[in-house]
């Protein structure tokens, strides 16, 4: 029996075209994965701080600015910054957002994985006092009862830094770890003789204290040594009257030292919801307050924390293109959309120009193949080989498939050509069969 022939291998340049093809669609699948996010979350958790502070009241301000764009912001209240920042190291805990105090964390506390999407506000350090005048000098502390703030607060942290500075943080000074609301109420009702406390102007703490006329505000006359000692603290000053002209409050200029607020994530925040938070930040901090002037707030300048990639890109640049001209949520998944498009654009257009090309080359290695298929048989019948009965049904197959065959005007020729060279060798095989008695029934 005649050696069947080989079948004619496919052009090298197409078997080299899909291998590319295979490649670009391979390539652009790695690199959609790679830029892929998941769709921002509707609800963020965030830490803020005591009920009557001030970051509870900024942090409601961002709730409502968050939902107008349909994200829920939901508040934790906390002793404070310190506890807030407690919160976001917790790797099982809830919380994604906090707003904590510069100057945290303490020294040897690991902070990975954390990234601040901007500094908010001064809140700068009061010490108030009972009396008929106000401390001059932190050293009249010395032997007093003094609120220092509760424990996982900034304000104990600061407080503590002022005694120590001064060497006061031992007997016969008394130190107790009270704050916020309960160490305004003592020191009304004289039991601790000064507090401090660490919170922006318009905290109501810090408001209450300042209209009350048994109460004195301290005035630190020596806040550049304390801030170069301390680099976290800035000097600030309160004018004389800015909290309330009408009664001249207060009554003197108030020179004071200021950690500022940091607004601290975890650094897988979505970025849709930094740009949703720094939006809020401008909108609430922007106008600038009784410490400072428009603009100040929120920035990126450089503390204990590392800026977030996306947070330096919406300070550089603002809101991408989408955010600017469509909803949020509708520009959200049109980013999406062309997240997945435009690698596929990239792919389809060479995909579209060699398609007919491909099909071409796939009708014609069928032809190529029955075509060889076609000699087996031929040279088999010229020789004497093979069954002829085989043969026949081959052939018939072959014509069977030639007939349902649907191709291309520029290949028709080349089937029309098969088709009569096979028909021509079916009509002989049918002859030989019939003449050696062999044809088979029906």
């Amino acid at each position: 029996m005649t050696a069947r022939p080989k079948r004619r291998d496919a052009d090298p340049r197409s078997r080299m075209m899909l291998m590319l093809l295979a490649a670009g669609i391979a390539l652009a699948s790695g690199i959609t994965f790679w830029l892929w996010q998941p769709a921002p979350p509707k609800k963020v958790v965030m830490s803020t701080g005591a009920p009557d502070g001030a970051y509870q009241l900024y942090a409601s301000r961002y709730r409502d600015a968050l939902a107008r764009q349909g994200v829920t912001l939901e508040l934790r209240p906390s002793s404070g910054a310190a506890e807030n920042l407690q919160r976001l190291r917790d790797p099982k805990g809830e919380v994604q957002i906090a707003i904590v105090q510069s100057g945290l964390p303490e020294p040897g506390e690991d902070t990975s994985g954390l990234v601040s999407l901007g500094h908010l506000f001064y809140e700068p350090l009061w010490l108030f006092s009972r009396g008929d005048r106000p401390i001059s000098s932190v050293t009249e502390l010395l032997g007093k009862r003094i609120a220092i703030g509760a424990p996982g607060s900034g304000t104990r942290v600061v407080a503590n830094a002022a005694l120590h500075l001064y060497g006061l943080d031992k007997p016969p000074t008394l130190s107790l770890e009270i704050g916020g609301s309960a160490a305004a109420q003592a020191l009304l009702e004289d039991a601790v003789d000064a507090a401090f406390f660490v919170g922006a102007p318009e905290s109501p703490t810090i408001d209450r204290l300042l209209r009350d006329p048994n109460v004195k505000v301290a005035s630190f006359h020596r806040a550049d040594a304390f801030a170069r000692r301390a680099p976290f603290l800035s000097k600030v000053s309160l004018p004389a009257g800015v909290i309330d002209p009408k009664i001249d409050l207060p009554d003197r200029d108030i020179v004071l030292v200021a950690p500022t607020a940091i607004l601290l994530a975890r650094e897988d925040l979505h970025p849709v919801i930094v740009d949703l938070l720094i939006d809020a930040a401008r909108e609430v901090h922007g106008q600038g307050t009784l410490l400072n002037g428009p603009g100040v707030f929120p920035n990126t300048l450089p503390g204990e924390y590392e800026t977030s990639d996306d947070a330096e890109r919406f300070y550089r640049n603002g809101p991408g293109f989408l955010r600017r001209y469509l909803p949020l949520w509708t520009a959200v998944w049109v980013q999406r959309l062309l997240l997945i498009g435009l690698p596929l654009l990239a792919i389809l257009g060479p995909l579209l120009r060699f398609a007919p090309a491909i099909w071409m080359w796939r009708i014609r290695r069928r032809i190529y193949r029955w075509n060889n298929d076609l000699k087996f048989v031929e040279l088999d019948m010229l020789q004497g080989h093979g069954n002829p009965v085989d043969h026949l049904q081959l052939l018939k197959d072959i014509d069977l498939k030639l007939l349902h065959q649907r191709v291309p005007d520029a290949v028709s020729p080349e089937l029309y050509v098969l088709r009569q060279h096979l028909r021509a060798v079916l009509a002989q095989l049918e002859k030989q069969i019939e003449t050696d008695g062999r044809l088979p029934a029906g």
